[in-house]
């Protein structure tokens, strides 16, 4: 939504509203105010710069981005197939999501760990 106003460097450096027009903030605005869960949108309802609701949100919800990181990284730890109510084949597509998500929050998982983890959560039903 921010490269159709052409200012997708906005997320980065939101001192860049300076340069846009009055129009082009409040759809700004209202981008910011439109892509959130009701909760965030009650904190950003009485903010009238971008730049302003954006550090905002950022400062009340990023360590929400990091406790959920935390989590899928333990749950994604945690993964055992003994005693799980599915096939095998359940079991991937959940073992695959959870590693898609974890690099989409960023998290660092190395191929080797990766084959590791996925061993280990089989190893308890499929000996070797």
């Amino acid at each position: 939504m921010f490269r159709a106003l052409g200012i997708a460097q906005f997320i980065m450096d939101p001192s860049i509203r300076n340069m846009l027009s009055d129009v082009d903030q409040a759809i700004l605005l209202m981008f910011l105010k439109d892509s959130c869960a009701p909760g965030p949108q009650a904190v950003l309802i009485w903010q009238s710069v971008p730049a302003e609701a954006y550090k905002l949100l950022i400062q009340q919800y990023f360590h929400l981005f990091e406790l959920l990181r935390d989590s899928l990284s333990q749950q994604y730890q945690a993964l055992n197939f003994n005693g799980y109510k599915g096939s095998l084949m359940d079991f991937n597509t959940m073992f695959n999501n959870m590693v898609a998500r974890l690099i989409l929050s960023k998290f660092n998982i190395d191929p080797v760990d990766k084959v590791n983890q996925y061993l280990k959560s089989l190893e308890t039903v499929f000996l070797s």
